[in-house]
């Protein structure tokens, strides 16, 4: 009896302790900018991680379509230098750029864990309308900043 008390309580603590981290929610987020007189056209999908109204990652996947070989290769030139700074600075990058027939394709992940949120609150003054008071971007602000940007979430 003693024994399987002693399980009971073990198993009770271990659900106890793991709901309290609160669900893994997801939620996405699409834009598209069609930038013909530039000559190239966006396509994003965000995919925003989150448990209890805070961000612990966000994915995106972005196209970037253009017949001019010249626009694309600046565009990747510019975001890998973008992404390797913030995740010098910053930390939580991780990257993946595609060259492919006349786009290329852009992986990118933020791990809000591993981000100095606080550093990057204080060089970027606008994501104060995102954050919390502990610096932690809520899902709400997340939304905000991808719709203020054009983008459709759910």
């Amino acid at each position: 009896m003693k024994k399987y008390l002693s399980i009971i309580t073990i198993l009770s603590l271990c659900i106890l302790l793991t709901g309290c981290k609160g669900k893994l929610v997801v939620n996405k987020c699409h834009g598209e900018s069609n930038q013909t007189a530039s000559g190239y056209k966006l396509v994003t999908d965000y995919k925003i991680s989150s448990r209890k109204n805070i961000v612990e990652k966000i994915e995106l996947k972005q196209t970037i379509e253009s017949d001019s070989k010249e626009k694309l290769d600046n565009f990747k030139t510019n975001l890998e230098k973008q992404y390797k700074d913030n995740n010098s600075r910053y930390g939580g990058y991780s990257y993946n750029i595609k060259d492919e027939e006349n786009k290329i394709v852009i992986e990118l992940t933020i791990d809000y864990s591993k981000m100095d949120l606080n550093k990057f609150v204080t060089d970027n003054v606008a994501m104060k309308n995102y954050v919390n008071d502990k610096n932690q971007l809520t899902l709400d602000g997340a939304k905000k900043m991808y719709e203020a940007s054009g983008n459709k979430c759910e």
